[in-house]
C-alpha cells in the first residue's frame, strides 16, 4: 500500500488562479510548484502528485485548442503536450516515485461539447491525453502511477459513454507504470473493470464508508484490478460545518479553529479505522491510499499538511499492528 495525493493543493495566500494563470512559465511559480511539493514529501506522502494549481480542465484544454499547438482538431503535437509542473519537479532532485494526474477524455470532452460524444474528436482528445502522460515518463523523473481523473463519470447523469467509447478513450493509457482512474462515484466501476489498460480503480471513501461494501472483491481478483481508497476527507466545507455544530463556534472566522477542526474531525485515529475498515472488506485489493480528493478548496496550505500528516500517523500505526 502506497500513500498518494489526488495532486490540487491549495495556493499560497498572496495567490489566485489568475496569476497562476498569467505566470505558469515563470521562475516564481517554478518554485512555488517546487516549494509545494517538497512540503507533501515532507508531510509523508510517499508517491505526491505533481502539486496542481492549475484548473483541470483548462490547464489541459489551453494547450491542446492552440492551433500553434495542434496537429489536428483537438489534437495536441507531442512535442507540445507538456506539464510545466514535471520540471519543476525535476529540479528538485527528487529520485522517488511520483504521481501524474491527466484529466480524462470524457471529462474534457463533457466540459467541451456536453452530452453528445462524437467517436473522432473524443478519439483526439484522448491521444492528446495520452501524449502529455508519455512526455512525462520521458522526462526522467520517476513515474509510479498515471491517473486518469474522471470527476463525471458515474456522477453526472448526462454523460453515458457506451461500454466500447470507453475501452477506445482508454485504450492510449498502456503505459509501463499503474495507471489508475479517479472516480468521484463508485458507480462506474464494474464498467472500467473490462478496460485492460486501467490496473488501479480509486474509489472515495472517507466522506461515505458505505462505498466499501458497494464493491466486490471478487471482481476485482477475476479482473486482476486493484483500488485506490480514500481514507481521508477532503470536503473542507463539511468538515467545519461538522466543527461549528458540534462545538458551537464559526470557525470560518479564525484559521486557528479551522486546523483544530481539521486535526479533530480528520484525526490519526479516526483516518487509522478508516483504514482498518477498507483493508477488512476489501483485503489484498488496496494498492494506494490517501485523500479522497484534491486539497484545492482548503484555507490554507499548512491547513491542507493538517490531513496529509494525520494519514501518514494512521498509516505508520497501521504498518505496526
Amino acid at each position: 500500500m502506497i500513500f498518494d495525493d489526488i495532486g490540487s493543493f491549495p495556493l499560497p495566500e498572496w495567490i489566485d488562479r489568475e496569476w497562476v494563470r498569467n505566470n505558469v512559465m515563470s521562475r516564481e511559480y517554478d518554485e512555488m510548484v517546487q516549494k509545494a511539493f517538497l512540503m507533501k514529501l515532507n508531510a509523508g506522502v510517499e508517491c505526491p502528485n505533481y502539486p496542481q494549481f492549475q484548473e483541470m480542465v483548462e490547464q489541459f484544454m489551453e494547450v491542446i485548442k492552440d492551433p500553434n499547438s495542434q496537429e489536428g482538431a483537438y489534437l495536441v503535437s507531442s512535442k507540445d503536450a507538456l506539464i510545466p509542473e514535471i520540471n519543476s519537479i525535476r529540479k528538485t532532485g527528487h529520485k522517488g516515485p511520483v504521481r501524474v494526474c491527466l484529466t480524462g477524455p470524457f471529462e474534457l470532452y463533457y466540459k467541451e461539447f456536453g452530452q453528445v460524444i462524437y467517436d473522432d474528436i473524443l478519439e483526439n482528445l484522448a491521444l492528446s491525453i495520452f501524449r502529455f502522460g508519455q512526455n512525462a515518463i520521458k522526462s526522467g523523473i520517476n513515474v509510479k502511477v498515471i491517473s486518469i481523473d474522471e470527476p463525471s463519470l458515474g456522477t453526472n447523469p448526462e454523460l453515458q459513454p457506451t461500454d466500447e467509447q470507453l475501452k477506445n478513450a482508454f485504450r492510449y493509457f498502456n503505459f509501463k507504470c499503474d495507471v489508475q482512474i479517479h472516480l468521484h462515484s463508485p458507480l462506474y466501476y464494474t464498467k472500467i473493470l473490462d478496460v485492460s489498460e486501467i490496473n488501479v480503480i480509486g474509489v472515495e471513501a472517507a466522506k461515505d464508508p458505505r462505498i466499501i461494501h458497494s464493491i466486490d472483491v471478487e471482481d476485482l481478483n477475476s479482473h486482476d484490478k486493484k483500488l485506490r481508497v480514500g481514507i481521508a476527507r477532503s470536503d473542507i466545507d463539511s468538515i467545519v460545518s461538522q466543527f461549528n455544530q458540534e462545538n458551537n463556534v464559526n470557525a470560518w472566522k479564525d484559521i486557528n479553529l479551522i486546523n483544530r477542526a481539521i486535526n479533530e474531525i480528520e484525526s490519526p485515529d479516526v483516518i487509522y479505522h478508516r483504514l482498518q475498515n477498507a483493508f477488512e472488506n476489501l483485503e489484498d485489493r488496496i494498492a494506494y491510499t490517501g485523500t479522497d480528493c484534491g486539497l484545492f478548496s482548503f484555507p490554507t496550505q499548512e491547513s491542507a499538511l493538517i490531513v496529509l500528516n494525520n494519514i501518514s500517523k494512521a498509516i505508520s500505526k497501521w504498518n505496526e499492528k
